[in-house]
């Protein structure tokens, strides 16, 4: 009896291990893929299907990524902007006189306009995050770029 239970317990240990191993397999092939996704969009040219494509497949740290490094590579933070950000402001703060307000312009910095900084914000906010690995089984969300009308033209 104590025999057949220890060859149960070997049995489910070694089914067990092997679950494990794949679900770090698997989650090593998601972050890989992710990271390949990050370098992809630091291109100049992105076009708007494939960045709407692969954004189910990173999380909002590879989104972030992505930001900061085209940014250092003097280009707008947003992946569907093709504009070389060459005149980066050195200040931290944006004093506005109208609204008496002081506005902290860190993240701002890193594009080109008020519409890039907001629709990146607006994709930013829709990237799920859920671990990589395990989205295989939710539903694809249905990404949305921000129109370009909802800002006013002076912006």
């Amino acid at each position: 009896m104590c025999n057949k239970i220890n060859k149960m317990s070997t049995a489910n240990n070694q089914q067990l291990r092997e679950q494990l191993i794949a679900a770090v397999v698997k989650k090593r092939a998601a972050l890989a893929r992710a990271h390949q996704i990050v370098v992809t969009l630091l291109e100049q040219q992105v076009d708007e299907q494939t960045f709407l494509s692969l954004l189910s497949q990173i999380g909002p740290e590879n989104y972030a990524d992505v930001v900061e490094e085209r940014h250092i590579n003097k280009l707008c933070g947003y992946p569907l902007c093709d504009v070389a950000v060459e005149k980066v402001p050195t200040k931290q703060y944006q004093i506005c006189a109208i609204r008496n307000k002081v506005y902290d312009i860190t993240e701002r910095k890193k594009f080109c306009s008020g519409y890039c900084f907001k629709a990146s914000e607006y994709i930013k906010s829709q990237v799920p995050t859920s671990p990589l690995w395990l989205r295989d089984t939710e539903k694809k969300p249905d990404f949305k770029l921000l129109p370009r009308e909802i800002l006013k033209p002076t912006q």
